[in-house]
């Protein structure tokens, strides 16, 4: 790990990408607080770029073709997601904390996924997968 990098926190996740769900549960009739969506994007987009981090540098040699399918689908849509930002109004600000929250969970069940089977298979955790 980088001296400037913090290792990724599955419950502090959790809790961020849970609250921002619950926030933008009523999309599209009822747009969210923006300082709250605000809030919910700064806590979630550091941990979905370190676990898109993550699952780049272990896709090819830790997956078998149909999960690397899947997993290089989940990048693109990723950092589509993160290139986009939270566009020009709350609206879109508050469909993008949602698009955060939804990469988040499904990026840290991939990489549990990941731990699991190489604890399977006798393998020393990566880096950074645990």
């Amino acid at each position: 790990m980088m001296p400037d990098e913090r290792p990724f926190d599955l419950d502090l996740s959790r809790q961020a990408w849970t609250e921002a769900l619950e926030l933008t549960n009523g999309l599209p009739a009822v747009v969210p607080d923006r300082a709250e969506v605000d809030r919910l994007t700064g806590r979630l987009r550091g941990p979905v770029e370190l676990l898109a981090a993550e699952l780049e540098a272990v896709i090819e040699a830790q997956l078998d073709s149909s999960d690397r399918e899947t997993a290089r689908w989940l990048l693109i849509r990723t950092r589509r997601v993160l290139g986009e930002g939270q566009g020009p109004n709350h609206r879109t600000a508050a469909v993008h904390v949602e698009d955060l929250a939804l990469s988040c969970r499904a990026l840290a069940t991939l990489r549990h996924q990941l731990a699991i089977w190489n604890a399977r298979a006798g393998q020393r955790p990566l880096s950074r997968i645990s």
